[in-house]
């Protein structure tokens, strides 16, 4: 009986290390589920709604989701397109953005958005999952894509 409860413990112990060895703990930009919107260090840098309209720390509206499924910047510029199942395409042609970021199914509550590597670059709530990806990329680039979307017409 001292052999079976010994044994028992050990798996025990084994398992809750494993477990906690195979936790993740992303250092990504994170969106919370009220739709807070915090950068790599935990720093706020805006909100997303479930409706996918952004706002950048300050409360000003930087971009959001029109009729049509575009995201659109502040000044009316289509960004690029968030497909339904959480994945973001970019709509720049000769930057670094022109490849789709994937998001995962949820898990615990939250989805992991990846870029064709295969690399965490955000982690949101399972709420803002079609507008997560696209949130991340406004207020990471603080809406500086005219100036991208210029460069790639030379």
């Amino acid at each position: 009986m001292k052999t079976i409860k010994s044994l028992l413990l050990v798996l025990i112990i084994g398992a809750t290390t494993c477990s906690m060895t195979f936790a993740q703990n992303y250092k990504a930009p994170k969106i919370d589920a009220s739709g807070k919107v915090t950068d790599e260090e935990g720093a706020f840098i805006g909100t997303v709604t479930k409706e996918g309209v952004i706002t950048d720390a300050k409360g000003e509206k930087i971009g959001h989701i029109d009729a049509a499924g575009m995201l659109v910047d502040n000044k009316g510029k289509i960004i690029g397109k968030p497909e339904k199942n959480g994945n973001f395409v970019p709509y720049f042609h000769e930057t670094p953005d022109k490849a789709t970021w994937s998001t995962t199914t949820p898990e615990n509550g939250t989805c992991l958005v990846k870029n064709t590597k295969g690399e965490v670059i955000a982690v949101v709530h399972e709420n803002y999952k079609m507008y997560g990806a696209c949130a991340i990329h406004c207020l990471q680039n603080h809406m500086k894509h005219g100036e991208v979307l210029d460069k790639s017409k030379k």
